[in-house]
Formats: C-alpha cells, structure tokens, sequence
C-alpha cells in the first residue's frame, strides 16, 4: 500500500520564531511516519502547508496530494486528524465519495481518530468527525459575529484602521449631530463634491494603508461608521 501524508498549520503565531511554528508540522509528520511503519505502507511523500487556512483550495501542498492520488502514484491519504485536510463537513465528504457519485475517490486513514475510510465502519466515523468539525466552525463563527455585534454597539470600531482623514470624519460628524443631516443625505452630499474616501481595498494586490484605493462613492452606510470612529475618539479623548 502506496500512503501520501498531509500536514497543515493553518496560521503562523507573529509572537514564535518560525522554527517554533513549523513544529507542530513536525510533530504531524512523526505521527504520520510511524503509523504507516506501523502498517507496513510505503510512505512515498508528505507533503504541507504552512501558514494557511483549511478552507482554502489553491493550497499547493493540497494540491500535490489530489494530483498524486489522481496520478494513481498514491492509494491513501494519511493525516493526523481529518481536520487537516478541510473543516467545511461538505467538502470533507465529497473527498471520499466515489467518483461514479461525483466525488474525489479518497481512501484516508486518520491516525488520531483510529479510522480508514475504506471500510463501511470508518466511513461513518469520518462522516461524524466532519460534521462535528463544521459545527464547531460555524459556532465559533457565531460567537465572533456576535462579539463584533455587541462591541459596534458599544461604539467600538471593529473593522480594519480607518484611512480617511479625521477632518473629513469630524465634518461629517457635524453634518449629522448639528445640521442633523441623514446619513444618505450626507453620502449624497460628499459624492456629490468628489470627496475622496481612501480604502485598504479588501482582497486587492499590492493595495495597503501606504497605497490605498480611492473611492469617490460614498454610501449611508459609511457616513454611519464615520459618525461612530468619531464618537470613540472624543470618548477616549475625554477620558485621557
């Protein structure tokens, strides 16, 4: 039996040296070394990603493993834990459905979780573990999105460093506290003047805080947040 190993970490701790952070890619990599010996399979390769997100499928050590499998230069995907591999419990199951189903075709031994996935009893068990997996996913994704939720109330920016100047958010502040402009009129307003509204721009390369995006396109709903930065900057300065 041909078995290709997967390790993933899935984001690097800023406060460890990078030898510190690849150690858990070392640890996954003994464990996967020695079930195998264990087994008697051939260990062809092991391959990783460092650094990066379950859920992201342009990983290139995830990428290495589908094509060895897909090469027939492999029969079994081992991991440590399912978890590795995906957290989402849809794309886990669909790794192991046949392909005349529509699947990937993957045999895959968990060694933590003590399963094969190509017997009928192993099958169920990684059915289990994944959805579990996701449930935990999306009940951390709720509680985030609930701290968030109660910390905006409270007046605290949550989102990324602002870029627009502070003279441009304090008129807008004024707009709408003294002249009791609404937020739509005040966005209307400000497109209207051409004024302009720098952006990290989300998901754009080589966009940063040093070279923003600019927009020109005001909305309600930045106007509001505006109104809010500068709502907690006057509360922190009148607390100093």
């Amino acid at each position: 039996m041909r078995a290709i190993g997967y390790v993933r970490i899935s984001k690097a701790d800023k406060d460890k040296t990078g030898e510190q952070q690849r150690l858990s890619l070392r640890q996954q990599e003994e464990v996967i070394r020695a079930a195998c010996s264990a087994k008697g399979w051939e260990l062809v390769a092991i391959k990783e990603d460092f650094a990066l997100s379950g859920n992201d499928d342009t990983r290139p050590g995830f990428a290495e493993v589908a094509a060895a499998i897909d090469a027939k230069e492999a029969d079994v995907v081992v991991v440590r834990h399912v978890d590795r591999l995906y957290r989402n419990a849809w794309r886990l199951l669909r790794l192991v459905e046949s392909r005349t189903d529509g699947g990937d075709g993957w045999r895959i031994h968990s060694v933590e979780q003590s399963f094969d996935t190509d017997e009928p009893e192993g099958w169920f068990a990684f059915a289990q573990f994944a959805l579990f997996g996701d449930f935990e996913r999306r009940m951390t994704k709720k509680r985030t999105k609930n701290a968030l939720a109660r910390l905006r109330k409270e007046g605290v920016h949550t989102g990324r460093r602002s870029l627009i100047p502070p003279e441009v958010e304090d008129r807008i502040y004024r707009l709408y506290t003294d002249e009791g402009m609404s937020g739509e009129a005040i966005a209307r307003l400000l497109t209207k003047e051409g004024v302009r509204r720098p952006t990290p721009g989300k998901g754009v390369k080589g966009v940063t805080a040093d070279n923003p995006q600019v927009s020109r396109t005001w909305t309600g709903e930045h106007v509001l947040a505006a109104v809010r930065r500068v709502e907690t900057r006057r509360r922190k300065e009148a607390a100093a």
